[in-house]
């Protein structure tokens, strides 16, 4: 991050996130990705793009009950791992719901989470097995058979009917798929953390977590031309990262989370679930936490119960 302007002050993080003058792009070569776009074409994808999270609000019956199922199968366990077993199946069965498309196998879901390495693009760093992990992706979603009625479906209408480009329809399965499972799993797991180190924390106490925790820890902005940002000049092309953490975890403006209500109510089921199983003697061991500089999460987290 040496060369992003880091804000600290919460005001100018909000400030930013709603600030026209900077892109959400690293530059003017990246297309068809919603997280990367502005302006008219923004609004016209991320309408799309609402309309198939609005297929899970509020969450299927079906779905909170198969969350509820993965985790009172971790009831009876001497030990379970808090992101293999508790936010990877979790985070999966969202992110299926939510495209109408799966169930997701490991090879799968493992390819998701190596498309993460497509933010280097922010640090002009080449990033080719992110390339190769999405494009496996956009291929799983251009042959998958789609659910009646589910997201993927509303994509391919949206496509027949001129409202999104065909390279649109290739790349916006693969980050809403990225964005529902990677970053569920990164905040089911860091909160179930917080769990086993707060035993006795009551189920219903979960919401506030929920709000506070930030699975992604930056969101980057690139002035379009010159500009004064937290009393600083920047001239067009220099890069802010905005720290999401103090209240900001789905972001502001514009760019704001689309399927905030969805991760919200994701997380609440899980993680009142997980509230109810635990007890004084669960503990946790063999903590690893990733390295990637933008996604905040564990790699692996051991729960035991001791003796």
């Amino acid at each position: 991050m040496d060369d992003f302007l880091v804000l600290d002050a919460r005001a100018d993080r909000t400030a930013v996130l709603r600030d026209p003058r900077l892109s959400s792009s690293p530059d003017t070569s990246v297309p068809a990705n919603l997280l990367f776009m502005d302006g008219e074409e923004h609004r016209r994808l991320r309408e799309v793009v609402k309309e198939v999270i609005g297929l899970s609000e509020p969450l299927p019956a079906e779905v909170g009950a198969g969350i509820e199922e993965i985790v009172s199968g971790l009831a009876g366990r001497a030990e379970f791992d808090l992101v293999a077993d508790f936010g990877r199946p979790v985070a999966a069965l969202v992110a299926a719901a939510v495209l109408g498309a799966g169930p997701f196998d490991d090879r799968f879901l493992a390819a998701l989470s190596e498309t993460t390495a497509n933010l280097n693009v922010w640090s002009g760093e080449p990033s080719p097995a992110g390339d190769v992990a999405a494009l496996r992706v956009a291929m799983f979603f251009l042959k998958a058979a789609e659910t009646e009625g589910g997201g993927l479906a509303l994509l391919r209408r949206a496509c027949a009917e001129g409202r999104i480009s065909e390279d649109e329809l290739m790349v916006t399965p693969v980050m809403l798929a990225h964005a529902a499972y990677e970053n569920s799993m990164n905040f089911l797991a860091v909160a179930g953390l917080g769990l086993v180190s707060s035993p006795g924390t009551c189920p219903a106490e979960v919401r506030g977590q929920v709000q506070e925790i930030a699975p992604t820890r930056y969101a980057a902005r690139r002035a379009t031309g010159e500009c004064v940002v937290a009393g600083r000049t920047l001239a067009p092309g220099d890069k802010v990262a905005i720290p999401l953490g103090d209240g900001l975890a789905f972001g502001l403006g514009r760019h704001a989370c689309p399927g905030a209500r969805v991760a919200v109510a994701e997380g609440e089921i899980a993680l009142r679930a997980l509230a109810r199983i635990l007890t004084p003697g669960h503990a946790v061991t063999d903590v690893t936490w990733k390295t990637h500089p933008v996604f905040h999460g564990l790699a692996s987290a051991r729960v035991v119960v001791s003796e």
